[in-house]
Formats: structure tokens, C-alpha cells, sequence
């Protein structure tokens, strides 16, 4: 018993601290589908660069509205221009309206737009759902899967529960890309 005590301690700070460095750090950067399709939060522009160099980025889909920080999301078009990579700021809601959808699939719908990275401010509600969107309409992932498979913790608590807005959303979800477009 007495070492069973430091045991559980020790994994306790390990886990908590991997967790901060992906939340902080990282700023909850994830794979999607790799070399295709990544999430995050919002990044400082000269770490948002190193990831764009890293992972060969070509669009980033900025999921923030202006009143989220009209001159952050400048600085992040400035940097990603720099580098050559497309900026599509999609001022999404939680719940895209469908012609921010349609945007949004239509721009990844071409290959010379990928790998792209879709954040929002926190990288865990739209950016989120957006990765969602990806695995149904070019995974050909059904909707329930695709909001258990991209959403951590899809517990009662969550954004992403079928009886919120984002995970009922998802959960009645219909794929609006035909086969071949």
C-alpha cells in the first residue's frame, strides 16, 4: 500500500501534465486524418508557422468571427501569406449555416488545398465539428461515429452530447457530397 500511493501520484502528474502541455502547448493540435486533415485552437502566428512548415499545410480554415479578435486573425493571415498558404476565414457558428458548410467542402474538396487545419479559438467546439464534417463527407464516416471518433469526451456534460446543438447536429447529419464531387 505504501507504494501503490506515490504510484497513482506520479501517474496522476504525468497524465495532467501531458494533458497541459497538448492543451497550452500545443494548443490542442490534432490529427485528423494524417497528411490530410488536422484541428486546433487558435496558435500565436510564429508557432502557427512552424506547424503549417511541419505538417505541409496548404489552407487553414480560421473559424473565428472579428469579434474574436479581428487583429489576431490579421496576424494570422499576414503570417500564413508569408508562407504561402491559403487563409479562409469561414466566421463560423457553432452549428455552421449551410452556406458556410458548402465553403468550407468545397475548398476540401480540391486536393491542392490539403492538408489543411481547421481551428477555432479553443480548437474543441467548431474546429471540432468541422473535423467531424471532414471523416463524413470524404471518409464516407457515419455521423455518429464520426462525433464519438472526433470529440475526446463525448460525455453528458459535452457540446458534442446527440442532446445539445453540435452533437444533435452531427447525430441527424446527411452527407451532401455526391461520389464524385
Amino acid at each position: 500500500m505504501s507504494i501503490l500511493l506515490p504510484l497513482i501520484l506520479g501517474s496522476v502528474l504525468i497524465c495532467g501534465g501531458a494533458y497541459a502541455w497538448w492543451h497550452f502547448r500545443e494548443h490542442r493540435l490534432t490529427v485528423i486524418t494524417p497528411g490530410e486533415a488536422y484541428t486546433s485552437g487558435a496558435m500565436p502566428p510564429e508557432q502557427l508557422r512552424k506547424v503549417v512548415r511541419s505538417l505541409g499545410i496548404r489552407t487553414v480554415f480560421d473559424l473565428r468571427c472579428p469579434s474574436e479578435g479581428e487583429e489576431k486573425i490579421e496576424a494570422e493571415r499576414k503570417v500564413l501569406e508569408e508562407e504561402g498558404v491559403h487563409h479562409v476565414n469561414l466566421q463560423s457558428d457553432q452549428v455552421p449555416a449551410e452556406e458556410t458548410r458548402d465553403r468550407y467542402l468545397t475548398w476540401m474538396a480540391e486536393p491542392e488545398h490539403r492538408p489543411a487545419l481547421m481551428h477555432c479559438n479553443h480548437g474543441e467546439g467548431r474546429a471540432v465539428l468541422y473535423g467531424a464534417l471532414w471523416r463524413i463527407e470524404f471518409e464516407g464516416m457515419d455521423p455518429e461515429a464520426a462525433r464519438k471518433t472526433c470529440r475526446r469526451l463525448t460525455t453528458k456534460g459535452s457540446s458534442f452530447d446527440p442532446r445539445k446543438r453540435k452533437g444533435a447536429y452531427l447525430r441527424a447529419y446527411q452527407p451532401v457530397r455526391t461520389k464524385e464531387g
